[in-house]
This record gives C-alpha cells, sequence and structure tokens, in this order.
C-alpha cells in the first residue's frame, strides 16, 4: 500500500517522535479545530480530521509500525517527488480559493487556512521545484491569492516556506510582500478605527454631560 499522507508533517512531529510527543501535537491540534469549537467551519473540519487520521495510526505501536514500514517500502518512489502531481495541488488550492471566496470573512478561521496551505507543500521544496514551471508558477499565484486572506503576520511566515521560489519566481517575493503591506495598511486601520470610535464616544458623553449641567 503506498503511503499517500504524511502523518508525522499533518501532526507537526518527526519520525522519531514518543506516543506522549505525538499526542501532545495532536491534543494541541484538536484544541484549535475542533468541530465543536469551529462549528460550520469546513477547513477547521478538514484539518482535524487529517490530525485525527494521523493520530489514530502513529498512537498505536502496531499500526505504527506498519505505517512507518510502508513508508520506508515507498520512500524511493514517494519521495523523490510530490507526494501529490502539480496538476492535483492547482486542483486543491483552486477549491481553497472558491471556499474562502464564498466566506464570510469575519468566520474565515485563518489560522486554519494558513494551515492548509502549509500542507500543500512538500517538505522537500526542490520536489515542487522539478515540476512544470508553467503549472508551478500557476500554483503559486492561487497560493497568493489564498494570502490575501491572511494576517499580515500569517502572509510573513508564508513569505519565509516560499524562499526557496524566489530565484526562479521573482515576482513571488514581491507580490507577497505587496500583499503583507496592503494587510498592515488594513490592520492598521481596524486598530485605529476602534481607537478612534473610542475618542468620539468619550467626546460625545462629555457633550451630554455639559448640555445636561447647563
Amino acid at each position: 500500500m503506498a503511503v499517500t499522507k504524511d502523518y508525522y508533517r499533518i501532526l507537526n512531529v518527526k519520525s522519531s517522535a514518543t506516543t506522549a510527543g505525538i499526542k501532545n501535537a495532536y491534543r494541541k491540534i484538536a484544541m484549535a479545530y475542533h468541530p465543536d469549537r469551529n462549528p460550520d467551519d469546513a477547513l477547521a473540519a478538514a484539518v482535524f480530521s487529517d490530525a485525527a487520521e494521523a493520530y489514530k495510526v502513529l498512537s498505536d505501536n502496531e499500526s505504527r509500525k506498519r505505517y512507518n514500514y510502508e513508508r520506508y517500502l515507498t520512500a524511493e518512489e514517494e519521495y523523490k517527488r510530490p507526494v501529490e502531481t502539480i496538476d492535483a495541488l492547482i486542483l486543491r488550492i483552486k477549491k481553497l480559493n472558491e471556499y474562502v471566496k464564498h466566506t464570510d470573512s469575519f468566520r474565515l478561521n485563518k489560522n486554519a487556512l494558513l494551515y492548509t496551505i502549509k500542507q500543500l507543500f512538500p517538505d522537500d521544496l526542490t520536489l515542487l521545484q522539478q515540476t512544470n514551471h508553467a503549472l508551478l508558477q500557476q500554483f503559486l499565484e492561487l497560493v497568493t491569492i489564498a494570502a490575501q486572506y491572511l494576517y499580515s503576520n500569517q502572509t510573513k511566515q508564508l513569505s519565509r516556506l516560499l524562499m526557496p521560489f524566489y530565484t526562479r519566481q521573482e515576482w513571488l517575493q514581491y507580490k507577497l510582500r505587496s500583499i503583507m503591506q496592503q494587510q498592515q495598511r488594513q490592520e492598521r486601520w481596524e486598530k485605529n478605527k476602534i481607537i478612534l470610535a473610542i475618542i468620539i464616544a468619550a467626546v460625545l458623553c462629555a457633550l451630554i454631560f455639559l448640555v445636561s449641567k447647563t
């Protein structure tokens, strides 16, 4: 049986992780993305589902041994190329962008969005760099569309992840920087808007108080 998911990567642990370490990693993801905490949130549900699947396999010694054995046997075929073809990755990011586009921005789980974007990339990014240049550019362009819905600090994380692509995809760094600057301006406005509202409210209260005294 071919290994199609890297359960260690899904839980963000090393393959040498202890059972306790695996449990703690799963607990953190479950606390953040459990459906009970994120009702009607398809992104969070997908993250939790993958983590639960990974934990089920890796938390049991026998199933973990079988998984490790299958992972070892298929390493030569599976880990010398992306687990998914570039076409499959393009399809996934298109579906993700479509979901985000039709989701209320105030209800969008941006942590789950960043997690899902990161899961599209293999640990060894050179595997993607070896794919068709035009298709890779299309995929990265779609990733930047998704990045527009993140917070600026999350886009910064994504930008660091994508640094290996900057040499051959020079536009990517500038695009992500532009997105991050726009997000920072929006975040400053949102912060200042609250402060301004408080000041206006305070002034109005003061005026009402003064009028009532006259």
